[in-house]
């Protein structure tokens, strides 16, 4: 009976009919032996009963050797697709994002000490804060935009970092909220 369900559903997402996102969790939530939710029962019900007893009948029909290769060999291939997009796509923009907010932090940090403890912390090596080096490099008509406005290169880092840091607030909220309504179920 699951055996059947779950090829059901891998007709279903490789005809690409409903939502292959939620098909997919289905799929892995019946590969793994968990329970379904009865909102997803009843979506799988009302897409079997729209697609699978009207256009195929599947029960009846022998697989030949060269069906069930290429299946399987579509199998392999979306498994594939899903453990790069499962390990790469996440890892990579928060690694990046982390290690922007770091860079900026290390110089946002010494200006916001500079201002209270040390002098010019600028001048002691362009390399350990290559930002404040930006002063050096750009043209002189684009700072004086930028001082009218009332900003320097410290300052819009500074500002930088805050936005940056307040990103981070924002996003773990946002894992958070999902982390808790994956874990929410209202029928166990």
């Amino acid at each position: 009976m699951v055996d059947e369900l779950i090829d059901n559903v891998m007709y279903l997402i490789d005809s690409k009919k409903g939502d292959v996102g939620r098909l997919n969790y289905i799929l892995s939530a019946l590969q793994d032996g968990k329970p379904l939710y009865n909102s997803d029962k009843e979506y799988l019900d009302s897409l079997l009963s729209t697609y699978m007893r009207s256009s195929k009948k599947r029960s009846g029909d022998q697989k030949s050797v060269e069906e069930l290769k290429a299946e399987l060999a579509r199998v392999k291939e979306r498994l594939e697709k899903v453990e790069k997009r499962g390990y790469k796509k996440p890892v990579g923009r928060k690694a990046v994002f982390f290690f922007v907010t770091f860079f900026f932090g290390w110089h946002a940090v010494t200006t916001l000490i500079s201002e209270k403890f040390l002098h010019d912390v600028q001048d002691i090596n362009p390399y350990l804060f290559p930002l404040y080096y930006l002063e050096k490099i750009i043209p002189g008509q684009y700072l004086d935009y930028v001082s009218q406005i009332g900003l320097s290169i410290p300052k819009i880092v500074v500002l930088a970092w805050g936005t940056m840091m307040f990103t981070w607030i924002i996003l773990g909220f946002i894992y958070l909220v999902k982390f808790i309504r994956s874990r929410y179920n209202p029928n166990r």
